[in-house]
C-alpha cells in the first residue's frame, strides 16, 4: 500500500516537471517567435535615440528672383534620457540650464522627467545664438545625454521688409498639433502663423530629417547607425518687386507721420508689385529665445494690414468716380462752368471748399485739376445721390478685391439705398458730402488701386494676385497666377477720354503736379479726408506709363495723420512709379 502511494506521488512530481517544462516551452516561444519583433524594438529603443532634424523651409522670392524668406543654421539644445532614473541630475541640469536659458526651473524640469518617462529625446531650446551654445557645451561633460545639434531655422534678411505680407514663424500649440499631427508635426514643431508663412504652411515646411543614434546607458552618443535626409520645402514665387516694395516702403517711413499704406499694381494683369502697411515688424524677432532683449519689440507689434483692412473716407479720390457718373448719365457736360467763392450754401448749411479765397470759374477739366469742392458739391447734386451710389457698386467699391492673402475688409457703400436698407433717410447734404468722398463711404488702399487700373484701362477690374508659382523639391510647378478680369465698367469712349484728360491736367496743372515725372506720361488725383480723431488723411492715386506707350502701372498711396494728399502721399507714389519703371 505504502509502495503504491509512493509511485503515484513521484508520477504527480512527473506530471508537474513536464507541465513547468511546456510551460517554460509555451513562455520561450512566446517571447522568441510571437513577441520577437516588439521584443526587438524594446531593445532598439533601449540603445537608440531618433533625432529629428527640421527639414529647410521653403524660400520666398520675388519677381526678379531676389529672396524674402530663406533658411541659416541653428543649434538646438538637446536632452537624450538615461536609462538609469536619477532625479538628483535631472535637478542638478534644470538648475544649470535656468541660468543659462533664463528660463524657469521648475519649466526646465517638468520637461525632463517627461523625456525620462518617456524615453525620447526633446529640445529644451532652439535657434540659440553661438555664445550660449559655447556656455551649453561645456554642460556635454558634466550631464550625460546633453547634447547640441545643427537645424535649419528661418531667416529674413531684409528685416522689416513687407512683415505683413510674408508673416512670421511660430511655435505650435496642442490645438493646432491635434489638427496637424497626422501630417507629420511634432508638438514643437514651428509653423507659420500669419500671411504667406501660414497660408502656404503645407508646402513651404518639407519633410524633416532623422538621425538614429546608438547610445549607452547613460544617455552618451556612441556612433550614427542610420539618417533619413529632409526634404526642403517648396519654393513660393511672388509677383512683388523687391525694389518697389522697398522704394514705397522708404517713402512711407520718411513721411510726416510714418505711417500709411501703399498698393502698386501692374493694370495689364492685376499682378501686386508692391504691397506696403507702415508700421511693420521684423519677422526674425519672433524666432528670438525667449530671454533676448530685442523680443520684448514684439508686444505691441503693428499686427493690421493697412493695405487690406484699413478703412478710411477716400476724400477727393473718388471725384474720378463722381466724374464717372456725372459724365455718363449725361447730368453734367464737360463745358457747364460753376463760379467757385470758396463756399457753398445748401439751406442753412454752409459747406466749405478747401481752397478759402475760391477757384472763381470751373469746368470739368479744371474742376478735377484744381480739385474744387464747390464745382463737385453742385455737379453732384446735378446727378444724383442714387447715381453715385451706383457708381461706388460698378468699381467694386463695398467688396473685397479678392487678393489671396490676408483679411480683406469691405470697406462702407455710401448713398440713398444703402440708407433705405437701415430705414434711414437721404438728404442733399449727404450728396454734397459723398460728391467730395466725405460722409460714411468707407474704401481701402487696395480698392482704390483696383479702381484706378480700372480707369486706366478703360474699364477692366483685375481680381489683384501676388502669387506666381510654387516650385517643389521633386521638380513639380503648380502655377498660380491666372490674370482674372472680376468686371468691366462700361462708359463712352468720350467719357473715359475726359477722365484721362482731366487727372492728366492734375499732374501737369493741378494738385498732383510733383508727381510729374519726366519720361512718364503720369496720370494722378490727391485727395485729403477728413479724419474726426486728429490730423487728416493724405491720399493719392495715379496711374503711368512712358512716354507714347499705353498706361500699365497703377498705385495708390495713404499716409495716415499726414495732411494733404499732395505733400504727404504724393512722394510716396513718386517713388513707386519711379521704381516700378526703373528710373
Amino acid at each position: 500500500m505504502g509502495t503504491r502511494i509512493a509511485f503515484e506521488r513521484l508520477d504527480l512530481i512527473w506530471i508537474a516537471s513536464y507541465v513547468a517544462v511546456g510551460l517554460l516551452g509555451l513562455r520561450l516561444l512566446h517571447v522568441q517567435v510571437i513577441r520577437n519583433v516588439y521584443y526587438s524594438e524594446v531593445a532598439e529603443r533601449n540603445r537608440t535615440q531618433i533625432i529629428f532634424q527640421t527639414a529647410p523651409r521653403g524660400r520666398i522670392y520675388d519677381r526678379r528672383g531676389a529672396p524674402l524668406a530663406t533658411n541659416q543654421p541653428a543649434f538646438s539644445l538637446i536632452y537624450l534620457p538615461r536609462q538609469k532614473k536619477d532625479p538628483a541630475l535631472l535637478a542638478g541640469l534644470a538648475a544649470n540650464l535656468s541660468r543659462e536659458l533664463h528660463r524657469e526651473r521648475e519649466e526646465l524640469l517638468e520637461k525632463l522627467r517627461e523625456a525620462t518617462e518617456e524615453e525620447s529625446a526633446i529640445r529644451l531650446a532652439e535657434n540659440l545664438p553661438l555664445q550660449t551654445m559655447f556656455k551649453l557645451s561645456e554642460l556635454k561633460t558634466i550631464y550625460p545625454g546633453v547634447d547640441l545639434i545643427v537645424e535649419a531655422r528661418r531667416y529674413y534678411p531684409y528685416g522689416d521688409f513687407a512683415g505683413h505680407l510674408l508673416g512670421y514663424m511660430g511655435k505650435m500649440d496642442k490645438r493646432g498639433w491635434r489638427k496637424l499631427r497626422e501630417h507629420g508635426y511634432r508638438i514643437d514643431s514651428w509653423i507659420g502663423k500669419v500671411g504667406l508663412e501660414e497660408l502656404f504652411e503645407r508646402d513651404l515646411r518639407g519633410m524633416d530629417g532623422e538621425i538614429r543614434m546608438e547610445v549607452d546607458a547613460q544617455g552618451r552618443l556612441k556612433r550614427k547607425l542610420g539618417k533619413v535626409d529632409w526634404t526642403p520645402g517648396a519654393n513660393l514665387y511672388l509677383t512683388l518687386d523687391a525694389a518697389v516694395q522697398k522704394a514705397v516702403e522708404e517713402a512711407i517711413r520718411t513721411s510726416p507721420s510714418g505711417a500709411g499704406a501703399a498698393v502698386v499694381l501692374d493694370i495689364r494683369d492685376g499682378s501686386v508689385l508692391a504691397l506696403a502697411s507702415l508700421p511693420c515688424f521684423d519677422p526674425n524677432l519672433f524666432l528670438l529665445p525667449e530671454w533676448d532683449a530685442a523680443k520684448a519689440r514684439i508686444r505691441d507689434f503693428p499686427a493690421f494690414n493697412l493695405a487690406l483692412s484699413g478703412t478710411f473716407p477716400p476724400g477727393s479720390i473718388f471725384k474720378p468716380i463722381v466724374g464717372a457718373a456725372m459724365l455718363e448719365e449725361n447730368k453734367v457736360r464737360p463745358s457747364d462752368r460753376i463760379f467757385c467763392p470758396g463756399s457753398f450754401r445748401l439751406g442753412n448749411r454752409v459747406f466749405k471748399c478747401w481752397e478759402p479765397k475760391g477757384h472763381h470759374y470751373m469746368d470739368w477739366v479744371l474742376g478735377i485739376t484744381h480739385s474744387c469742392d464747390v464745382y463737385f458739391y453742385n455737379m453732384g447734386l446735378r446727378t444724383g445721390g442714387a447715381l453715385i451710389e451706383e457708381y461706388e457698386k460698378r468699381f467694386h467699391l463695398g467688396q473685397t478685391t479678392g487678393i489671396e492673402i490676408g483679411t480683406e475688409k469691405r470697406g462702407n457703400i455710401f448713398g440713398p439705398n444703402a440708407r433705405k436698407a437701415h430705414n434711414r433717410g437721404w438728404y442733399d447734404g449727404d450728396t454734397v458730402n459723398l460728391s467730395i468722398g466725405q460722409g460714411e463711404l468707407l474704401v481701402t488702399p487696395i480698392q482704390m488701386a483696383v479702381a484706378m487700373g480700372a480707369i486706366a484701362s478703360r474699364g477692366t477690374l483685375w481680381k489683384p494676385h501676388i502669387l506666381d508659382r510654387v516650385e517643389y523639391a521633386d521638380g513639380r510647378v503648380v502655377q498660380l497666377s491666372t490674370p482674372t478680369a472680376t468686371g468691366h465698367v462700361q462708359l463712352r469712349e468720350d467719357v473715359w477720354d475726359l477722365l484721362h484728360k482731366g487727372l492728366r491736367s492734375v499732374v501737369k496743372e493741378g494738385t498732383g503736379r510733383r508727381v510729374d515725372i519726366k519720361g512718364l506720361t503720369v496720370y494722378g488725383k490727391t485727395g485729403t479726408a477728413q479724419n474726426p480723431h486728429g490730423e487728416d488723411h493724405g491720399w493719392f492715386v495715379a496711374f503711368a506709363g512712358r512716354e507714347n506707350e499705353e498706361p500699365s502701372i497703377a498705385v495708390c498711396a495713404l499716409i495716415q495723420y499726414g495732411g494733404h494728399g499732395s505733400s504727404a502721399a504724393g512722394p510716396v507714389a513718386r517713388k513707386a512709379l519711379e521704381a516700378a519703371f526703373g528710373l
